[in-house]
């Protein structure tokens, strides 16, 4: 990155009042470098709050501001707790941090949930949080299957292209550095059934549309009595049954018990077919392998540094199940 965490902080310090209207006693720390790089700002008397500055390139303007939309519409048609989303001093929720430089990175600012990640939960106490999270991601699905479409949200899409084309939104698998021989022609098979079984599985109304899109259980956070759901900066049109992937992602121990207690909580608000549930393993799979592509084009981020050997061995493991259920040789 060009700018280091602590210079970007240092800016955040002399701007933030004149982009907000925000009280002259504050102090700002680094919460997260991952695709956006997150700061907490603590104030003297009034509740912290937290500020995205969003990575360049990454997204449009527009992009942005359709994120903040989906989740206005969330928090109005859904009782999933969502962050609230600040608007500035010229009451825009986008707003632009300008380096001397003449650099413009967007930036926001959502309120600081208290609680504990969801991953920070171990054994029984994930699986029956599990069927929270399940129910939780249904009521998304409805919301956004029975959105008013008429309000346009430009957002990416989480198809085959943008997982595995020549443009693809995290780059390619086939970079990440500890692959093996075996491993390439392994999820290459995988690639091209799952391919198949896309093309196949259609993206009819009910299949596909805005979905969150990053629903691992880092981004949601529980106090307790609520959970609530964060970072809708991947968010975009894709398989609703890909947020399942994405909650599992980094998950190989007991699987089928939490498969089970997210459908469980899921068909309590939304049910599947029997068609919809045998996609299931090739969407964790999916994500796992598409994982790998942003593990190697974010190496420098907080995230990918925590990644052993452990994940590409159970991802491998998955990968050889899937074509044997599916009797690939």
């Amino acid at each position: 990155m060009k700018y280091s965490i602590e210079f970007l902080q240092g800016q955040i310090e002399k701007d933030l009042l004149s982009l907000y209207d925000f009280e002259e006693n504050f102090a700002v720390s680094l919460l997260k470098y991952s695709e956006n790089i997150i700061y907490k700002v603590a104030f003297k008397t009034a509740e912290p709050v937290v500020f995205r500055i969003h990575r360049l390139g990454y997204h449009t303007e527009r992009e942005l501001e359709s994120e903040l939309i989906w989740m206005n519409e969330i928090a109005r048609d859904t009782d999933i707790s969502l962050p609230v989303i600040y608007a500035g001093r010229d009451g825009r929720f986008l707003q632009k941090l300008v380096l001397p430089d003449g650099t413009v990175f967007n930036c926001s600012v959502i309120s600081f949930l208290y609680g504990k990640a969801v991953g920070e939960l171990k054994g029984e106490r994930l699986i029956a949080k599990m069927r929270d999270i399940g129910e939780m991601t249904a009521k998304l699905h409805l919301q956004s299957i029975n959105r008013d479409n008429s309000v346009r949200l430009e957002r990416p899409h989480w198809d085959c292209e943008s997982f595995f084309g020549e443009n693809a939104v995290w780059g390619h698998w086939q970079d990440y550095s500890l692959l093996t021989e075996s491993d390439r022609v392994l999820f290459s098979q995988c690639e091209t059934l799952i391919k198949q079984k896309l093309a196949h599985y259609g993206k009819a109304r009910d299949r596909y549309g805005i979905i969150h899109a990053d629903m691992h259980f880092f981004n949601i956070i529980t106090d307790g009595e609520k959970d609530q759901l964060i970072d809708f900066d991947d968010c975009g049109w894709g398989y609703y049954l890909y947020d399942f992937g994405c909650s599992l992602v980094t998950y190989s121990a007991a699987l089928p018990e939490l498969t089970a207690a997210w459908l469980e909580g899921y068909e309590k608000i939304r049910k599947l077919s029997d068609g919809d549930k045998k996609m299931l393993p090739l969407f964790l799979l999916l994500r796992r392998i598409v994982r790998l592509a942003w593990l190697s084009s974010h190496a420098d981020s907080d995230t990918a540094k925590t990644v052993g050997a452990d994940y590409l061995e159970a991802t491998r493991e998955l990968g050889e199940k899937f074509l044997s259920e599916n009797k690939v040789n």
